[in-house]
């Protein structure tokens, strides 16, 4: 049975209001950290964070590399361990500031959570991640079914992931009026736009095939005149429920709400894959594509900013860092073409 020590759950609930009002977290960013902060807890079993010393750090280093995912029986990744020592190092700094815990703990005591060397490589370390190729999505795009509203919507989606690299998140929560038709664009503003780290700007479409752009311009398009949407209403919006046919719940159009994330974007992403007849991938995995896409058609540093910005990166190296790695068959043909002056080689 889980112990429940109320002090601690006092001044977690204190911390998670100070990342949120404080440091100005997103509630997704303050649920990661409240979820490091819970494994320990558990860990724990009832003891007070003010009791803390060295050992519990180190112990709760070995639970966690020794500990397996409940879901699927792995054990966990580096990632995750890294992020989560991570996250308990901000929160112990934290500790040592307020009331009560100042006697206790001293800021140098946070150090201990730092993950060894090799989790925290092994976690920032970057592979090649399968995702789909542009021929691929074309194909998926191809065979989805368009007779009702909902198909149409759908496919809409992942042709709207695909001209933009957009997250799923931010699909599910963009308006009419954030698509500019005319210039080609799509601008990531407003306070309900859940863009990552809040950001605003502005992606133009990309030039991944006129097919593409027609599905997403005619979906907008039977919005605007067969169900009357306006501006403030969703581009993509929720599926209408109520009594069908058979007298039971169903799914009977759409509605005039989006949705709360983009949960059901990635559910409706990888089911069209899977109905393709195509290996499973989540949306996210979009951006890779792109990305490898724009590292191949793009050939000066100018353009490759701007493809790089135009999926919502500042800087140009988390293109690179995050979701330019190559492909292993593609570096090793890259490398093979490489042409090499052997007269550099020669010793001199």
């Amino acid at each position: 049975m889980k112990q429940i020590h109320s002090e601690n759950t006092r001044i977690k609930r204190k911390y998670l209001v100070w990342l949120a009002d404080a440091r100005g977290l997103s509630e997704g960013s303050v649920d990661k950290a409240a979820a490091s902060v819970d494994k320990y807890v558990d860990w724990l079993k009832g003891r007070a964070f003010k009791a803390f010393n060295a050992e519990y750090a180190r112990g709760f280093k070995r639970y966690l590399e020794a500990a397996r995912n409940p879901r699927t029986g792995r054990a966990l990744s580096a990632s995750t361990i890294d992020q989560t020592l991570r996250d308990l190092m901000a929160f112990h700094r934290w500790l040592a500031d307020q009331p009560g815990f100042k006697s206790r703990l001293r800021h140098g005591d946070a150090d201990y959570f730092t993950p060894s060397r090799r989790i925290a490589k092994s976690a920032r370390g970057v592979c090649w991640r399968p995702h789909p190729t542009p021929e691929q999505i074309h194909h998926v795009l191809r065979m989805m079914p368009s007779e009702s509203v909902l198909q149409r919507r759908d496919r809409a989606i992942i042709a709207f992931l695909f001209l933009t690299g957009c997250r799923d998140g931010a699909a599910a929560t963009l308006r009419l009026g954030n698509i500019d038709s005319v210039e080609g664009c799509v601008h990531f503003t407003g306070p309900d736009v859940e863009t990552k780290f809040g950001k605003v700007f502005t992606s133009w479409f990309l030039p991944v095939g006129g097919v593409v752009r027609r599905y997403l311009d005619d979906w907008m398009s039977e919005l605007r005149s067969d169900h009357l949407y306006g501006s403030d209403d969703p581009l993509f919006p929720r599926t209408k429920v109520g009594i069908g046919h058979n007298k039971r719940f169903a799914a009977i159009g759409l509605s005039r709400e989006r949705w709360k994330s983009g949960a059901t974007i990635n559910k409706l992403f990888q089911a069209a894959f899977a109905e393709a007849g195509l290996p499973v991938f989540h949306a996210h995995t979009i951006r890779h594509t792109l990305s490898e896409l724009g590292s191949r058609i793009c050939t000066t540093p100018e353009e490759m900013k701007a493809w790089s910005q135009n999926v919502g990166h500042e800087d140009i190296m988390t293109t690179f860092r995050s979701y330019g790695t190559v492909a292993l068959g593609r570096q090793a043909e890259i490398l093979r073409n490489l042409k090499i002056d052997h007269s550099l080689l020669e010793d001199r």
